[in-house]
């Protein structure tokens, strides 16, 4: 069974040696509230929260977001700037995308010079 957002945040805490009061402290939440975060007592926090989470951590905002099912606010704001990169996600997921199809699109993009920073390359 898949572990929870509370098992892989208490796991990559242990792991960097910082303790529950700790952690809320550089957070500015109560070591309840993170407890009960830990222990599945609550829904995983808000984006944000996370995203202190993992500064705090000093771990990859993305494993974090990614264990509680959550999406980068960044990318939020970009996909609501850019339609057709909705419309892009939109039909990847119809196609069933896996992760080596990610791989590839991000081969390809970067081979043919896509975006502002790799007309610059070319």
């Amino acid at each position: 069974m898949a572990k929870t957002f509370g098992e892989i945040l208490r796991e990559i805490r242990v792991n960097s040696g910082i303790g529950l009061r700790e952690l809320a402290r550089l957070i500015n939440k109560s070591a309840g509230y993170l407890s009960d975060v830990e222990n599945g007592h609550v829904p995983p926090p808000s984006e944000v929260v996370i995203l202190n989470i993992s500064a705090a951590l000093k771990v990859d905002k993305k494993d974090l977001l990614a264990a509680a099912r959550k999406v980068d606010p960044e990318l939020s704001d970009y996909v609501a700037r850019e339609p057709e990169a909705a419309d892009f996600l939109r039909m990847a997921r119809h196609e069933k995308f896996e992760e080596n199809d990610w791989e590839k699109i991000t081969q390809l993009a970067k081979i043919a010079g896509l975006g502002k920073r790799g007309k610059e390359r070319i």
